[in-house]
């Protein structure tokens, strides 16, 4: 039995007439961000984590109210980024740029509320 090498090509062309593929959809090209999208994160989270330990510290004090919706607002924006990170790489085209805005959004957001926090507990 022998091969035909024309028929064993991955060429771009071949590539290009797969049927279960829309040659007009842009492909996803934006999965090597997600060790970057990972380690901004990782830094949300310890950011949130210090700000908790320092709400548990404050147990009786008489704004924790306050600092207590501050922690909340903050948890938000950091799912806000979350749910942002785990899409971006996934989209294309448009809802790339979109993902990318909310992303940017949910930081500055973040980084506006720790501002708030160390404002009102200093």
């Amino acid at each position: 039995m022998s091969a035909n090498p024309a028929v064993r090509s991955t060429s771009q062309a071949a590539l290009a007439r797969n049927p279960l593929k829309s040659p007009s959809y842009p492909s996803r090209t934006h999965f090597g961000e997600m060790p970057a999208l990972a380690g901004r994160l990782k830094s949300l989270d310890e950011r949130l984590g210090a700000v908790k330990r320092k709400l548990s510290l404050l147990s009786n004090h008489a704004r924790r109210g306050e600092y207590e919706k501050l922690v909340v607002q903050m948890q938000g924006a950091r799912d806000q980024f979350v749910d942002a990170s785990y899409r971006m790489p996934r989209e294309a085209g448009g809802l790339y740029h979109e993902d990318l805005e909310r992303l940017e959004a949910a930081e500055r957001s973040f980084a506006w509320l720790q501002r708030r926090w160390d404002a009102v507990t200093a």
